[in-house]
């Protein structure tokens, strides 16, 4: 791709307002979560496992609802690549996969034709882009929306419930719950 035809691309995007998402969608729910590090769907659940510097937190995403807290920074984690962790609460025993600050990933698409993107724009802020008929970003069909940035914080992950009927994106010191009522 040739540097005009990025730059132009970039402007575009850059020009779009930061907007509240799209019907169905809504932020539901969230938190400050202060050097939070990783993310991860209890699988089988729109449940999320949050991890921090603090401890670890278990959301439901489809109410925004904290579930569970565990305050200790220093658990047990057999996994000492820190791409899984173990579920709190009434999830105790689960493993759950990660997102975050060591890697890892989190459904970006649903099946209904929803889509994440996070873009760097400019450097070094991360952009949140909401769209929908499997549309990218930079389309000029009006289906995507520029939603959020990580702000004075910095990006960790961002991904869909496994249901995809919530989404999240969390920071450094922030977690946003999106859901919606249909899907």
């Amino acid at each position: 791709m040739s540097d005009s035809h990025q730059d132009k691309l970039r402007k575009q995007l850059e020009r779009m307002p930061v907007s509240e998402p799209p019907a169905p969608w809504s932020v539901i729910g969230g938190s400050a979560v202060g050097g939070l590090t990783e993310i991860g769907f209890v699988p089988g659940t729109d449940d999320l496992l949050v991890l921090s510097s603090q401890g670890r937190g278990l959301f439901d995403t489809l109410s925004g609802a904290k579930i569970a807290r565990d305050s200790n920074d220093a658990f047990d984690n057999p996994d000492t690549s820190w791409l899984t962790a173990p579920a709190i609460g009434p999830h105790d025993g689960a493993t759950v996969p990660l997102a975050g600050l060591v890697g890892g990933g989190l459904p970006r698409q649903t099946h209904d034709g929803w889509m994440l993107e996070v873009i760097q724009l400019p450097w070094p802020k991360h952009v949140l882009f909401l769209s929908s008929s499997y549309s990218p970003p930079y389309d000029d069909s009006g289906n995507s929306w520029k939603i959020c940035d990580d702000g004075a914080c910095e990006y960790r992950a961002t991904g869909f419930s496994p249901s995809g009927r919530a989404f999240v994106f969390a920071s450094s010191c922030e977690l946003v719950i999106y859901g919606r009522k249909d899907g």
